[in-house]
C-alpha cells in the first residue's frame, strides 16, 4: 500500500476518523492502540512475509532490552545497598562495586552484541538476497537505537514494571506506520511522550499535518513520478546516453531523488502532526550547501546523526582506537592526531554504503564521500588562507558558485546509485571528457527520453515552485515571532488574508489533481528510498 494511492488515502481517513473519535478521557488509554492496529494493518498489507521479518526484530530487541534493564535495575540497588552498609570500609565498598559494575556491564555488552548481531545480520541477509522487506534498513535502525540507549542507561525500557504491556507499546515504536516506508529515524524518547500520551483534536495542527502532505504529493505526483521517466530512460541505455546526456541524468535524478525523498517525508511528518505526534525534520534546504559538511548536515539528517551517535563517536572513543591515536600522535606529529578520526570517517562510510545496498555501487559511493570529507578537512587551513586573502570570497557571487560547486559534486557521487556497475558508471563518468555529445543534443534534444514538452513545462514549473519556497524559507529563518522561535511558510501563510491563503492552497490541490501522475492504468510508484 504506497502512500500515494488511493487506497492508502481511504486508510488513512479511516485511522484519522477512529484516533479521533475516542471520548478525552480515554484517548492516552486507546488511541496508541488504534496506531498499533493501523501499523499492523499496514504493514500485513505490503507482505505476510514482511510481518516475519519485523516480529523478529520486535521480539529479539523488546526482550533483550529488558534484560538489560533488569541488570540496570540490579546494579542500581546493590550500589544503593552497599553505600548504606556503614560497617564496610569505603575502599572496600568502592572496590565491590567497580567489580560488580564490570560483571554487571559484561553481561549487558553480550546481550547487546548478541541483539545487535541478530538483527544487523538479518538486515545483511535482506540486502545480499535483495529481498523486498519493506522498510527494515529504518525499523532495524530504530530498534537498535532503542536497545543502545537502553544500554546506556538512558532511559528506562518498555515492560520494565510490566512485562506484557510494553510489548505492544515497542511494537508501535518500530512499526509506527508513517514511519515505516522510509523514515526519519527516529528516536524513542522523542517520539514515546506524543506517541503514548494522547493527543486531543487540534484544528491548527491537523491543518497543518493536511497542508504538509498535499506538498509531500506535490513533490512526489507532479515532479518526481513524472521525471523519472527520463531518468530511467537515461540510465538504462548509457552507451547511448553519455556524455551531455549524462550531465542530465545527474541533474534528474537529483531532482527526482530530492522531490521523491522529501515528499515522501512531508507526508510522514504531516501525518504525524495532524495525528498530534512530532516527527524529526529530515532536510533543510541541502542544495544550498556551499560544502559537503554542510549537505550531510542538510540531507537524511536522521540517518546522519544515527551513524555519528551510534557509529562515529563510539569508534573513536573505543579503547583500540585511543590507543592508536596516541602511537599516531607519537609518531606522526599534529598529522598523526587526524590520521584516527579518518579512520573512522571511513569506517562510517563504508557502513552508510552498506546501508543503502550490499553491491560495489554504494560501497564505492559511501567511501568517496568519506575521502572528499577527508580532503576537505585537510584542505580547510588552505580554504582558510584563500577566503581571509581575496575579499570576493565574501561575496553573494562566490556563494552561488560554491553551491553550484558543492550540487555538482554531489551528482556525481550520487551517480553511482544511478548506473549498474562501478564500471559503468566510470565509464559514463569518462564519456562527459571524451564524447560529449553536443551535436547529438543540439538536433536530437530531449524528444527521445519519454516525456513531452509539456511534461517538461510541467517539470520546470514544480522546481520553481521548489525554489520559491526554499526562497521563503531562508527569509523566514532570519526572522524571529515573539517566542523567539523561527517561524515556517504554513505558520506564514497563516497569518495572511483568507483570499491569498485559499488561493494557495486550492493551486497546490488543483495542480496535484491536474498535473499528478496517476490514474486509470497508472501504477502507483513506490518511493525511491523504500528500496534501502
Amino acid at each position: 500500500m504506497v502512500f500515494t494511492s488511493s487506497e492508502f488515502i481511504l486508510f488513512l481517513a479511516a485511522v484519522f476518523v477512529l484516533y479521533y473519535a475516542i471520548p478525552p478521557k480515554r484517548q492516552k488509554a486507546l488511541q496508541w492502540k488504534i496506531l498499533l492496529a493501523a501499523s499492523g494493518f499496514f504493514y500485513y498489507m505490503t507482505g505476510v512475509s514482511n510481518l516475519i521479518y519485523i516480529g523478529v526484530t520486535i521480539v529479539t530487541t523488546y526482550s533483550a532490552s529488558l534484560v538489560i534493564g533488569k541488570l540496570l535495575d540490579a546494579q542500581e540497588q546493590f550500589v544503593t545497598k552497599c553505600k548504606n552498609t556503614p560497617d564496610i570500609p569505603k575502599t572496600e565498598t568502592k572496590a565491590k562495586i567497580k567489580a560488580y559494575k564490570n560483571q554487571n556491564n559484561k553481561k549487558r555488552l553480550f546481550l547487546l552484541t548478541v541483539c545487535l548481531l541478530i538483527n544487523f545480520g538479518l538486515l545483511g541477509i535482506i540486502k545480499v538476497n535483495w529481498l523486498a522487506i519493506l522498510g527494515a534498513s529504518f525499523y532495524i535502525f530504530r530498534s537498535m537505537s532503542y536497545i543502545i540507549d537502553v544500554h546506556r542507561a538512558k532511559f528506562k525500557p518498555l515492560g520494565n514494571d510490566c512485562i506484557i504491556g510494553g510489548l505492544p507499546k515497542f511494537a508501535l515504536f518500530v512499526s509506527f506506520f508513517p514511519l515505516i516506508m522510509q523514515g526519519p529515524i527516529t528516536r524513542y524518547n522523542e517520539t514515546a511522550p506524543a506517541l503514548f500520551g494522547g493527543n486531543r483534536f487540534d484544528f491548527q495542527k491537523v491543518s497543518f499535518g493536511v497542508q504538509r502532505m498535499l506538498w509531500g504529493f506535490f513533490k512526489k505526483l507532479v515532479i518526481a513520478d513524472r521525471l523519472n521517466v527520463a531518468v530511467i530512460t537515461l540510465c538504462n541505455d548509457p552507451e547511448q546516453y553519455g556524455g551531455i546526456y549524462a550531465l542530465l541524468a545527474m541533474l534528474f535524478y537529483a531532482i527526482t531523488l530530492y522531490a521523491d525523498f522529501t515528499g515522501g517525508i512531508d507526508i510522514t511528518i504531516g501525518i504525524g502532526e495532524a495525528l498530534g505526534i512530532p516527527i524529526a525534520e529530515n532536510f533543510n534546504r541541502p542544495f544550498l550547501s556551499r560544502n559537503i559538511f554542510e549537505y550531510w548536515r542538510r540531507w537524511h539528517i536522521t540517518m546522519g546523526t544515527w551513524f555519528k551517535d551510534y557509529l562515529f563517536y563510539p569508534l573513536s572513543v573505543c579503547k583500540p582506537m585511543l590507543k592508536f591515536s596516541g602511537f599516531t600522535r607519537r609518531y606522526f606529529g599534529e598529522v598523526g592526531k587526524r590520521i584516527p578520526v579518518h579512520i573512522v570517517t571511513l569506517v562510517t562510510w563504508f557502513a552508510t554504503g552498506i546501508w543503502h545496498g550490499f553491491s560495489w555501487n554504494f560501497i564505492v559511493w559511501g567511501l568517496l564521500n568519506g575521502v572528499v570529507i577527508i580532503i576537505s578537512t585537510e584542505s580547510e587551513p588552505l580554504y582558510r588562507r584563500f577566503n581571509n586573502r581575496f575579499a570576493f570570497t565574501k561575496t553573494a557571487g562566490y556563494a552561488c558558485f560554491e553551491v553550484f560547486r558543492t550540487f555538482w559534486l554531489m551528482c556525481f557521487i550520487r551517480s553511482f546509485d544511478c548506473y549498474i556497475g562501478v564500471r559503468t558508471t566510470l565509464s559514463v563518468h569518462l564519456s562527459i571528457i571524451t564524447n560529449f555529445g553536443w551535436k547529438k543534443f543540439t538536433t536530437e534534444g530531449l524528444a527521445g527520453l519519454g516525456l513531452t514538452n509539456a511534461d517538461y513545462a510541467i517539470v520546470a514549473a514544480g522546481v520553481v515552485a521548489l525554489i520559491a519556497v526554499s526562497c521563503i524559507k531562508t527569509k523566514l529563518n532570519k526572522l524571529k515571532d515573539t517566542t523567539d522561535e523561527v517561524i515556517g511558510v504554513r505558520q506564514w501563510l497563516s497569518g495572511k488574508p483568507l483570499p491569498f491563503r485559499f488561493a494557495v492552497y486550492g493551486t497546490l490541490l488543483f495542480g496535484i489533481i491536474i498535473f499528478g501522475v496517476y490514474g486509470f492504468g497508472y501504477n502507483a510508484q513506490q518511493f525511491i528510498y523504500t528500496r534501502f
